[in-house]
């Protein structure tokens, strides 16, 4: 097949590609770092990049939709962000109990009184005979126990024996915790004697090259020609990559760690492990698994200690998964005596209401207007994001990383959104006002900033290191009244379940970076948060990540973690007859 050269900047790369084949899939293939948050469908017009002609000129094009006909000069503008990525969780005392232990023993030696089988002889010493073992351990421990005068350090979990080391090894002894989100992975590197953090470390989840969303990743693993394969190995890939720079950063090696715990939603559970996802795309949206699964690190590729565990938490149902188990344990919701609402809004808003008597979850999708991909100057929490918006007599904004800005993200279009409902731009049915409509006196000093662009009204926020405007259009609006009706719609209807009413809520746990950003306020006047329960609202930052510590650092809050998946009760919006009476009425703000 002819090909053609391609040389792309700022990168500075060169490259050959194949005839026909489209600019998304050069990207993909020769490793540009690139994002198609719509999956390359054309939809979210993202991807643009310019082609230099031959005149000099620049032509802008869609990345995924471009084929390579001839030679080209590529000028890529988007660039690599610094992606403000949220670490931190609340943290709780615990019984120290890891997953995996290690016990020094001194085994007796044998002689001809006493010529019990090696593998007797260590359970024996343990006093343990339930013990398992797999078959390659048992091939080293003859010489393992003898080199080692019969002097050992066992590792082992509840209930297996996955390692003998010789000598006394019980000071080293490492586990790593991660959370697995659709735009990111966090990880926990943790020293499982004492419990103390040593490391964390982040990434973009290099899995959103194929889309930002859930919808759009199922679909590339369920109809592209090995698109399952591609996607479980970028997710292992930037697991080890994060292993090896957390182990680099503390001073040790990835053969100190002896157990990973995994949290995510179910699609990232499913590509995870490498299990089909596509029956949780269509109805009745069912998972292939829902208990906690116990792998070897060696079966999944995961570059641990050879004899080291993968512990993955449970998931609830098809649209919540371990991540939302995990931030349920952290919030302690199966020992609650108030009425509590967990919140966690990403790409998807999960909520859990109840007590310790009783506990309701159900899932709406509210990606496209929180992460950006169908905002039109939206982008996700990354540096030259505008995070914040007051308007007053003066309109002031905050931008992450304090530099010029580049767009807008969740946060910042919630604010924006609540603040011209406040001074009478944005009507409570979502209507971006024209100029000579606005009757707030506040309002009317803002009114050369609203304009139209490509025949859409727009409110200009701000402008951009190039003069270009960052504004947000009706389109806009009503990306946001359509994920904070469908959040509102799922909260009316956990409490119907429930038997409450919002009044009866004495707290909401917002979990997550975008519910750990996000202003209260804003939450509520726009109608994503009941307003009465303003007061009531605080974060708990990346609750999935400190579950996924919990459970590696306690089997008791493992098992927790195990009894909330079957504990909480799964309400499937979509099959509510109520449903869209409620969300068409809470669209309004």
């Amino acid at each position: 097949m002819k090909k053609f050269s391609i040389k792309i900047y700022p990168e500075n790369v060169e490259l050959q590609a194949e005839e026909n084949a489209t600019l998304k899939d050069v990207f993909i293939e020769n490793g540009i770092k690139f994002d198609f948050p719509c999956g390359g469908v054309g939809k979210c017009k993202k991807c643009k990049v310019k082609i230099l002609k031959n005149n000099g000129l620049e032509e802008e094009v869609l990345a995924c939709q471009t084929k390579v006909e001839s030679d080209l000069v590529i000028n890529l503008q988007q660039r690599e962000q610094k992606h403000h990525i949220l670490n931190e969780g609340v943290n709780r005392q615990i019984e120290l109990k890891p997953l995996v232990r290690k016990i020094y023993v001194e085994l007796p030696k044998p002689t001809l009184e006493d010529n019990r089988p090696d593998w007797t002889r260590l359970k024996e010493t343990l006093g343990r005979a339930d013990l398992k073992t797999k078959v390659n351990l048992l091939q080293e421990l003859p010489e393992k126990l003898r080199e080692s005068d019969f002097k050992a350090t066992i590792v082992l979990t509840e209930d297996e024996v996955l390692a003998v080391e010789p000598g006394d090894t019980t000071d080293r002894l490492l586990g790593m915790a991660f959370d697995i989100g659709t735009t990111t992975v966090v990880g926990y590197l943790l020293d499982l004697n004492t419990g103390k953090e040593l490391a964390h470390v982040s990434a973009l989840n290099p899995q959103t090259k194929y889309g930002a969303d859930v919808i759009s990743r199922i679909t590339f693993a369920s109809q592209e020609k090995d698109g399952l394969e591609k996607l479980h190995q970028e997710i292992i890939n930037e697991i080890n990559n994060l292993v090896a720079k957390a182990t680099e950063q503390a001073g040790h090696t990835p053969q100190d760690i002896y157990a990973i715990t995994i949290a995510g939603n179910t699609t990232m559970h499913h590509l995870f492990l490498k299990i089909p996802p596509e029956n949780l795309a269509k109805a009745p949206y069912v998972p292939v698994v829902k208990e906690p699964i116990r792998a070897d690190a060696g079966e999944l590729k995961i570059n641990i200690n050879p004899a080291g565990k993968v512990f993955v938490l449970s998931n609830i149902a098809g649209f919540v998964g371990a991540d939302t188990v995990a931030a349920a344990l952290v919030a302690e919701m199966d020992q609650k005596e108030k009425l509590t609402l967990l919140i966690d809004i990403g790409t998807n808003g999960e909520m859990v209401l109840g007590t310790g008597e009783k506990l309701f979850a159900c899932s709406a999708a509210a990606g496209p207007a929180f992460e950006g991909a169908q905002i039109a100057c939206g982008m996700r929490g990354a540096e030259g994001a505008i995070d914040h918006l007051t308007i007053g007599e003066e309109l002031f904004y905050s931008v992450i990383g304090e530099v010029e800005p580049l767009g807008i993200c969740g946060s910042g279009l919630l604010d924006i959104v609540a603040e011209l409902l406040n001074i009478g731009i944005i009507d409570e049915n979502g209507r971006l006002l024209p100029p000579e409509k606005i009757s707030d006196p506040i309002g009317q000093r803002y009114r050369e900033r609203i304009i139209e662009i490509n025949g859409i009204r727009a409110f200009v926020v701000a402008n951009g290191p190039r003069g270009e405007k960052i504004y947000i259009t009706q389109k806009d609006i009503r990306e946001l009244q359509l994920a904070k009706g469908a959040i509102a719609a799922g909260i009316e209807i956990l409490l119907k379940e429930y038997g409450a009413d919002v009044k009866d809520i004495e707290e909401v746990q917002l979990a997550g970076a975008f519910g750990n950003y996000l202003k209260p306020r804003s939450a509520c006047r726009t109608g994503l948060i009941p307003r009465e329960l303003e007061a009531k609202i605080k974060g708990i930052g990346n609750a999935a990540g400190a579950g996924a510590k919990l459970a590696l650092l306690s089997e008791k809050e493992f098992q927790r973690a195990v009894s909330l998946g079957q504990k909480i009760k799964y309400i499937e919006l979509s099959a509510r007859s109520d449903f869209t009476a409620i969300f068409a009425h809470r669209l309004r703000f």
